[in-house]
């Protein structure tokens, strides 16, 4: 746009401002847009206290060493809690009150399919332990890269857009464990999806140009999070590899996926990956942190285990890791309490839930929100 014509847009727009305050007019304050908690109650306890306490129960007992290098990226589980709480929580463990300012969280999407990457246009994330506001000058710089993009959330049953963010829970389970050891940080949540070409082939050059784009907007109080489980297996994951010893050739897939990941070998991780065609959902996400770490970074793995192992039941079995990956190079960062706020413990106005498929075809129920109701005292 010609300077000038900016100049004047903006010499109009300043003067219609003062124009409004001169008549005793403010201006109107824009709407925040919420993306509201859609697996609480279900992943997680939706009342503040009970999630608190059970957050706060899964980092006492886990059992974690002492690391003086810095943090750079964890990997946890985004199940529910009841499977996975405890096991994710060793990846946060060590966290401290301000000791990171921006969380960049990439996580697989669940829904509907979308290529590449997709960012939720809202300001916060809501949950019972607060809201967590998202960074925007930090998605306004990577959403320059066309492999970035902005998708609008709407809890319409029958709209059409392509719901990818109102109901996934890969990003928004794990916020609770964030939000109680760092208390508050900005967050950038990006979620991956299909980076195969026309032929099935993982476009290996996409996934590098994503940790390109990331890249620039990890500084030091930044930490990555990888949101991912590992091997999905049984008829509802449409793998079933072997049908005899079960719990130990699950055991078997996960500790081949574990070594190249130990290692850092990208090259090694897609090897097990073409060989084994494993039912990884984070697959693209961990191939994207392996790209973004130091090249010296040391890789640790603090727990492991399967749904299999928590229910007795292997017929569908997910298996849960927690990673932490420290750079030697670096010290570990202080804490800066001073510098956040405390949680604030409410019951989220609205919790949303997906619609169903009367709610989807009932015109009746076109511009309905489909939420559960706030607890009335």
């Amino acid at each position: 746009m010609n300077i000038k014509i900016t100049v004047l847009f903006f010499t109009l727009g300043l003067a219609a401002l003062l124009t409004a305050t001169a008549v005793g007019q403010t201006p109107t304050p824009q709407k925040m847009i919420i993306r509201w908690p859609a697996v609480a109650e279900g992943n997680y306890p939706a009342e503040p206290e009970k999630l608190l306490s059970t957050v706060k129960g899964y980092f006492e007992e886990a059992q974690v060493p002492e690391v003086s290098s810095r943090l750079s990226a964890v990997i946890a589980a985004p199940a529910p809690y009841q499977f996975a709480g405890a096991i994710s929580a060793h990846a946060f463990k060590s966290l401290q009150p301000g000791q990171y300012e921006r969380i960049i969280i990439i996580a697989p999407g669940h829904g509907v399919s979308f290529e590449n990457c997709s960012i939720p246009a809202v300001d916060t994330f809501i949950t019972p332990l607060g809201p967590v506001a998202l960074d925007a000058s930090a998605i306004h710089y990577i959403l320059y890269s066309p492999i970035m993009q902005s998708h609008q959330i709407d809890y319409d049953a029958n709209s059409n857009i392509k719901h990818i963010h109102e109901f996934e829970f890969a990003i928004e389970t794990l916020l609770p464990f964030l939000q109680e050891r760092l208390q508050e940080f900005k967050l950038v949540p990006i979620l991956v999806g299909e980076l195969t070409d026309s032929e099935g082939i993982v476009r290996e050059n996409t996934i590098a140009a994503i940790a390109d784009t990331i890249r620039p907007i990890i500084n030091e109080r930044t930490l990555v999070v990888v949101s991912s489980s590992f091997t999905q297996y049984g008829a509802a994951y449409n793998n079933v590899p072997f049908t005899d010893n079960i719990a130990e050739n699950i055991a078997r897939l996960d500790r081949l996926a574990f070594e190249p990941l130990l290692k850092l070998d990208l090259h090694g991780f897609r090897s097990y990956l073409n060989e084994t065609d494993n039912m990884i959902d984070g697959k693209y996400c961990i191939q994207i942190l392996m790209k973004l770490l130091p090249p010296n970074a040391r890789a640790r793995i603090l727990a492991y285990e399967t749904s299999a192992a928590v229910t007795n039941d292997d017929q569908d079995s997910v298996s849960y890791a927690a990673f932490t990956f420290h750079d030697p190079s670096k010290p570990a960062l202080s804490a800066q309490p001073d510098k956040v706020r405390p949680l604030v413990l409410r019951r989220p106005r609205q919790m949303v839930k997906p619609p169903t498929e009367t709610e989807k075809t009932d015109p009746d129920k076109k511009n309905s929100l489909p939420t559960v109701p706030p607890k009335t005292e």
